[in-house]
């Protein structure tokens, strides 16, 4: 049995034994649930699709706020089953967002199927409390880690990474994602190459062709000494019922020709896991703002800078990288060209027939979107989303710069249909409203 269908099972069987023990068939007696949620699907057919709704608090009913505020304040499980229809169960998780807590936020993931222009109503229920799916750990050398009902999912690297084949003072780097793994526990990310490009690692997020004032850092070839990204600090580490979410915090610092460093950037990564039960895939939002501490940080046109994805030494073979963009094109076609989504996997292990990757999905509120990609053409697995790539792209200090991401770690070769629905979800999701029950 693979793990979509063991999980639903599972899942289902869990639940319906707590609905007996519980008495949630106590909706159908005409107890009446205090919170309703109405999701309209949209222009788009979904599937298992994430829904969100936040408000702020004062905009919430009375009593609904009260009773919201009480499951963000206690775990933030939201029992709900459907009205008629698929007469699904399923579980929400209310927080506080990471933009403020004068507003609450309703997370829920849309189950099945879910056509296109259609309704579903959700009412709240009596429900059990069970332990969340995600769990946050910390390493032996201080790095946080998420994992998945003990599987795990992925690093943030808290402090400077080390290889004793590279001791230029220049190359250790903290702030960035690796290992990440697939649901089957692959290693999809690569650090420290042993290959080429030992300053690509994992999951990052950097510029390379950059004007401060009179200096002119680069973020990307860090082994240079120009510039440097440092972790400052986290945030809180949230396990909910649905997500994982936490906050990091940057210092992107320059180089003078004094040989000290000023920062000149400051940023934040807000990262969110979302639990798609029973999918065969992990799902992670990653969305950096990014502010100038003084004056403005210019980013001349170049052909590489940006989020960026390196896939392990097992992906470097010449011929066996597997990548798709979302205008059907391959690492060749595809390099310099735009796209809303690249899929990059290559084979698990040297010599290896079972392949693994990673999508990265460009939103559409991104400063020039569809944005370019830069994709290795020939032998390196990596490519990176570059909003400098034509145009000069400003991060200002007085409005936050924002760039959304979406994340998604799989099993096997790039799969065009899931990632067009993944990327219509991200970009045009259902829309929800909240109400009383029978209002």
């Amino acid at each position: 049995m693979n793990r979509s269908s063991s999980m639903r099972a599972w899942l289902g069987r869990l639940w319906t034994a707590c609905v007996l023990v519980l008495g949630v068939v106590a909706v159908a007696e005409g107890r009446a649930p205090g919170i309703e949620l109405t999701v309209d699907a949209g222009r788009f057919d979904r599937r298992d699709c994430p829904v969100q709704l936040s408000v702020p608090i004062d905009e919430i009913p009375g009593e609904l706020a009260d009773r919201l505020s009480s499951a963000a304040d206690q775990g933030g499980w939201l029992p709900l089953v459907e009205v008629g229809g698929q007469g699904s169960r399923v579980v929400a998780q209310v927080d506080r967002p990471a933009e403020g807590a004068d507003r609450l936020r309703i997370l829920l993931v849309l189950p099945g199927q879910t056509p296109s222009g259609s309704r579903r109503v959700f009412r709240e229920v009596d429900g059990p409390v069970l332990p969340s799916p995600w769990a946050f750990s910390t390493s032996p050398e201080g790095h946080l880690e998420l994992s998945h009902r003990d599987a795990p999912v992925f690093r943030y690297n808290t402090r400077p990474v080390v290889h004793p084949d590279h001791q230029s003072p220049n190359q250790p780097r903290d702030a960035y994602i690796h290992p990440a793994f697939s649901p089957s526990g692959a290693m999809v990310t690569g650090d420290y190459s042993s290959e080429s490009h030992p300053h690509h690692r994992g999951f990052f997020l950097a510029y390379t062709k950059t004007e401060v004032g009179d200096l002119h850092p680069d973020f990307w070839n860090i082994q240079n000494g120009s510039g440097k990204i440092r972790f400052d600090h986290l945030g809180d580490a949230v396990a909910g019922p649905v997500s994982a979410r936490v906050s990091t915090f940057h210092r992107w610092e320059a180089a003078r020709p004094d040989g000290d460093r000023v920062e000149v950037l400051t940023e934040r990564w807000d990262l969110e896991a979302i639990d798609i039960p029973g999918s065969p895939y992990w799902l992670i939002d990653l969305t950096t703002t990014q502010q100038a501490t003084g004056e403005p940080m210019v980013l001349p046109p170049y052909r590489y800078g940006g989020m960026a994805y390196r896939g392990p030494d097992s992906f470097f073979p010449r011929g066996v990288l597997d990548v798709l963009t979302s205008e059907g094109l391959d690492r060749v076609q595809g390099d310099q060209k735009p796209a809303r989504w690249v899929d990059l996997t290559g084979p698990i292990a040297d010599g290896s027939n079972t392949y693994a990757g990673a999508v990265i999905f460009d939103h559409p509120g991104n400063l020039n979107h569809p944005t370019p990609a830069r994709i290795h053409p020939t032998t390196l697995p990596f490519f990176c989303f570059v909003p400098s790539h034509d145009t000069t792209v400003t991060i200002g200090p007085d409005t936050p710069t924002v760039f959304r991401y979406r994340i998604l770690i799989h099993d096997g070769h790039p799969d065009a249909d899931r990632n067009d629905r993944a990327w219509r979800d991200f970009a045009n999701p259902p829309s929800v409203v909240l109400s009383s029950a029978g209002s």
